[in-house]
């Protein structure tokens, strides 16, 4: 029932500035949710079947079944069922602007839908209800709705310009497409024989660029302006403004702690690929693989471990045959990240192949 990597880190940034609760508030009600016992899920379900009003109760099991829906129908028709409740009869409820407030599209079509369609009322009677907007902007599938969602978080952007949310959710939606159009296209070969990159990919990281740059000029705190130079680094690499993604992902390695340091490896870890793609656009390979390995170096992180560590510097350093560095780096990301994967792969490169690294060429 959840969208990409991305798409949740944004999301999880979002309620923090959007919702009445604190970021630690938040984390301890998530966690408290999330470790609730059969038996206690179970007491709260009589409580709301006596209170049927009670946000909060409905929010932690909201949060609850969410955890437990991947693997049990009953759990994942629960959540749908108390997401439902609430976007019908509380839309304003914080949950609704985070990502245990989303329905699948794929997994629960018929939900889906009728969750869009009870937005779609609410939005009709209040069409300029800023908490209305960002909670359906966060309810809609950036796969099956992506137009309707880019719609609603411009016009939510344009009634409440100072807020940085809006253009933070504009420019990671843009750089998911840049990302997945980079995957899915081929190159196109100028009449000078030189391959050119897609000018609508060129264009989606202009967009993405645009959107960050936007929100980090508006985010009065250091925490977001942090989060925000990791989409900033990507997005002006993608654009060509080497200059500028130099810049950002250097302040990504001198950016004040946050919360914790296992938080700030994962930035490390990915101003160094930055950095190394940098060096190979100057031909400087030497640096390219010193930047590989310093990325591998992490200690790890939430997302790197459960996700795994970007391979994009990995293949790029492949195509020049520069396999050693990259089973090294291997080596080095299996002290964070226990998958099969990291094998086979390695096997394909001692066999003089590039392995298909799918979506962490992106992660």
């Amino acid at each position: 029932m959840n969208r990409s990597m991305t798409a949740l880190r944004v999301l999880l940034v979002s309620l923090c500035v959007t919702a009445t609760a604190s970021p630690v508030e938040y984390v301890r009600t998530v966690t408290a949710a999330r470790n609730l016992t059969v038996e206690e899920a179970r007491a709260l379900e009589e409580r709301l079947a006596a209170d049927a009003k009670d946000q909060g109760i409905r929010s932690q099991l909201v949060i609850y079944h969410h955890r437990h829906g991947f693997g049990d129908p009953s759990s994942r028709a629960a959540h749908t069922g108390h997401v439902l409740w609430l976007i019908r009869h509380a839309p304003e409820a914080g949950i609704l602007g985070t990502p245990y407030g989303q329905i699948d599209a794929y997994s629960d079509a018929e939900g889906y839908i009728a969750g869009k369609d009870a937005w779609a009322s609410h939005l009709q009677r209040e069409p300029t209800n800023l908490k209305f907007l960002g909670h359906a902007a966060s309810f809609y599938s950036p796969f099956q709705d992506r137009d309707m969602l880019i719609e609603t978080l411009e016009k939510v952007h344009l009634l409440d310009p100072g807020n940085p949310v809006w253009p933070m959710q504009l420019g990671h939606l843009y750089l998911r497409d840049t990302a997945s159009a980079a995957r899915a296209s081929t190159r196109i070969h100028s009449p000078d024989g030189l391959e050119r990159r897609s000018v609508d990919q060129t264009a989606l990281a202009h967009r993405a660029l645009e959107y960050l740059r936007r929100a980090h000029e508006l985010a009065g705190s250091d925490p977001m302006r942090v989060f925000l130079l990791d989409g900033l680094a990507e997005a002006a690499f993608r654009a060509g403004q080497y200059g500028d993604a130099r810049t950002y992902a250097e302040a990504m390695l001198t950016a004040p702690p946050k919360s914790t340091s296992r938080n700030d490896e994962s930035h490390i870890h990915k101003a160094n690929i930055v950095l190394g793609r940098l060096a190979l656009v100057e031909d400087d390979v030497a640096n390219a693989k010193h930047h590989l390995l310093a990325a591998g170096r992490v200690s790890g992180a939430p997302t790197l471990g459960s996700f795994g560590p970007n391979m994009r510097l990995a293949k790029d350093l492949l195509e020049r045959g520069e396999r050693d560095v990259v089973l090294e780096y291997f080596e080095l990301c299996a002290n964070f990240w226990s998958s099969d994967k990291l094998e086979d792969w390695a096997a394909l490169v001692r066999g003089g192949r590039t392995p298909d690294f799918g979506a962490n060429l992106v992660y």
